[in-house]
């Protein structure tokens, strides 16, 4: 008896994951942002996640509103509209400038491997565009900071802690 219910409470679980969909779903966006992307650079030789390897933290914190609004399984986050439509609000105010300032540290790191590598430049001379950088990549890091904390305040408790498991294996 007891493994006639866990083989049915199995087969509902990798059911329920099968069925499972986007809240949202993605659409064409990864296509999008590769063109935002731009040229690559040159001494660029692995593929380049845009706009998340620009981030000063890029590895370690979760991308939580893409997570919520387009992970393969999102709905089983029981998002009322509510939730989604707030979430898909905080994405809108908060992507496009992100990509701007990636755009404008993509430029100055391209700028800066021609000057220096390409150019010859003195590595004193760079310190200007270095700091630049860096400056723009902090700036990223708190507007992610806000948007982390932002798609928190929209979601219970228990779709979070769920969240938070796409979020570590993705």
């Amino acid at each position: 008896m007891l493994k006639n219910i866990v083989i049915v409470g199995l087969s509902l679980v990798v059911t329920s994951l099968l069925m499972a969909e986007p809240n949202v779903p993605g659409g064409n966006f990864k296509v999008k942002l590769a063109k935002m992307s731009g040229k690559k650079g040159e001494f660029n030789l692995r593929s380049e996640n845009f706009p998340k390897d620009y981030f000063l933290v890029s590895k370690n914190l979760p991308f939580l509103a893409g997570l919520t609004l387009h992970h393969p399984q999102s709905s089983t986050l029981g998002l009322s509209q509510e939730q989604i439509s707030k979430i898909e609000m905080i994405k809108k105010k908060t992507v496009p400038p992100i990509v701007k300032k990636v755009k404008d540290i993509k430029i100055l790191e391209l700028q800066l491997a021609k000057n220096i590598a390409i150019d010859s430049n003195t590595p004193k001379s760079q310190y200007e565009i270095v700091d630049a950088i860096s400056k723009l990549r902090t700036e990223l890091t708190k507007a992610h900071l806000e948007c982390i904390n932002n798609v928190r305040a929209v979601l219970t408790k228990e779709q979070y802690k769920k969240l938070l498991v796409y979020a570590r294996n993705k």
